[in-house]
C-alpha cells in the first residue's frame, strides 16, 4: 500500500507539473467532408475526375509563452491532411514552423509565414467564399499567386510586421524562394522574392484597405514526364518582375455583410472587379454569393450562389453551385466541425 501512495503522489505531482507545460498550448482547427464537382477538370493537362470526394483535416497547434516585461512569444505548426485529385486518400503532414513576437500594437511573425494580401488582416481579399471549400470567391478571376502559410510543406522563409494603433493598421511582408513547382514536371517557376505592404482604417463600420506586391518570378521550363524533380540543372526560361494590388472595402448593407475587391496583377490583361455577401434568411442560414470580373483575356465571369447552415456545435451544413473562369459549371456540398 506504500508503494501505491507513493507511486499516486508521484503521479499527481507529474500531472501537476504537465497541467502547467499544457497550459501554453492551444489545440484549433476543423474538419470537413463532402463532394466537390468541377467540369471537365484538369491538373497539369491531365484530366481528372469531375467528382470526388473532399475531405480536409486540420490542427493548429499554437505555444506561447510571456516574458516579464510583457513581451509575448507564440509559435504555430500545423498538421493536415486532405485528400488528392485524382479521389485517392492522404495522410496528415506536418507544416513548418511560424514564430511570433508582441507587444502592445506591434506584431512580427518570421519563418513559414503569409503575405500581407493572403493573411486578410488589412485587406479583405477573401471576402465571402460561397460553398464548403472555397472554388470561387469575389478574387477568383486575378491570376496572382500569392505567398502563403504551406499548411503541409515547409512554406516560405520569410517576416510579416503588422502594427496597429486605433481603428488604423499598417503591415509589410518579404518572403524568399516562393517555390511554385511542388516537384511536378509540369512548367512552373520560382519566386525567389516577394514583397507587400498594406494597410487599412475602420470607420463607420467599414474598412477600407489597401495593399501593393512586387513578385521576382523566373519561370522554368517543364521536363520530361519520368522526371521527379526539378533540379538547378533546369534552364530558366524567362524572368520578369509583376506588380499587384488590391483595395478592398466590407461592412454591411441592411442585413446583408458585403465585401468590395478591386485588383490588378501585372501578368493579368484586365483589372479584376469583384464583390461578396453573405445574407441571413433565418436563425441559422445564410445565403452566400460572390462574382469575379477581368483578370486573364480568356476568362470568362467567375460566380457563385450557396448556403451556411448551423447545426449547433460549431458544426455546419453548407453548399454551393455555380461557374469559374474557365466557364465550367462547379458545385459542392459537405459538412464542417469547427474545434
Amino acid at each position: 500500500m506504500k508503494k501505491l501512495l507513493i507511486a499516486t503522489t508521484a503521479l499527481v505531482g507529474t500531472a501537476s507539473v504537465a497541467g502547467a507545460d499544457i497550459a501554453n498550448f492551444n489545440f484549433s482547427g476543423y474538419g470537413r467532408f463532402g463532394i466537390l464537382y468541377e467540369e471537365d477538370r484538369a491538373s497539369d493537362g491531365v484530366m481528372q475526375e469531375e467528382t470526388r470526394l473532399e475531405s480536409r483535416y486540420r490542427l493548429n497547434i499554437d505555444s506561447s509563452t510571456t516574458t516579464d516585461g510583457g513581451i509575448r512569444f507564440a509559435a504555430r505548426i500545423r498538421v493536415e491532411a486532405n485528400e488528392n485529385a485524382d479521389n485517392s486518400a492522404n495522410q496528415g503532414v506536418f507544416s513548418g514552423a511560424r514564430f511570433q513576437a508582441s507587444s502592445g500594437g506591434l506584431r512580427v511573425r518570421v519563418g513559414n509565414i503569409s503575405g500581407v494580401t493572403d493573411s486578410a488582416e488589412v485587406v479583405n481579399y477573401f471576402g465571402f467564399e460561397p460553398g464548403l471549400v472555397g472554388q470561387t470567391g469575389q478574387y477568383a478571376n486575378s491570376g496572382v499567386s500569392l505567398p502563403a502559410f504551406a499548411s503541409t510543406g515547409a512554406g516560405n522563409n520569410g517576416i510579416n510586421v503588422k502594427y496597429e494603433i486605433g481603428d488604423f493598421a499598417v503591415m509589410g511582408s518579404w518572403t524568399d524562394d516562393h517555390d511554385t513547382n511542388d516537384g511536378s514536371t509540369a512548367a512552373g517557376g520560382d519566386f525567389s522574392d516577394s514583397y507587400e505592404i498594406g494597410a487599412s482604417y475602420t470607420f463607420s463600420g467599414w474598412t477600407v484597405g489597401a495593399a501593393y506586391g512586387k513578385f521576382e518570378q523566373t519561370a522554368r521550363a517543364a521536363v520530361a514526364a519520368d522526371a521527379t524533380t526539378f533540379t538547378a540543372a533546369i534552364p530558366a526560361v524567362a524572368a520578369s518582375d509583376n506588380d499587384f494590388w488590391v483595395i478592398t472595402a466590407n461592412g454591411s448593407l441592411g442585413v446583408a455583410d458585403v465585401s468590395f475587391l478591386v485588383s490588378d496583377f501585372e501578368a493579368d490583361a484586365d483589372t479584376v472587379f469583384g464583390a461578396s455577401a453573405s445574407i441571413p434568411v433565418g436563425a441559422a442560414t445564410n445565403v452566400v454569393a460572390s462574382v469575379s470580373d477581368g483578370g486573364a483575356a480568356t476568362n470568362d465571369t467567375s460566380f457563385g450562389l450557396g448556403f451556411t447552415h448551423s447545426l449547433g456545435g460549431g458544426v455546419s451544413l453548407s453548399g454551393m453551385a455555380g461557374q469559374n473562369a474557365s466557364g465550367n459549371t462547379i458545385a459542392d456540398l459537405g459538412v464542417r466541425f469547427d474545434f
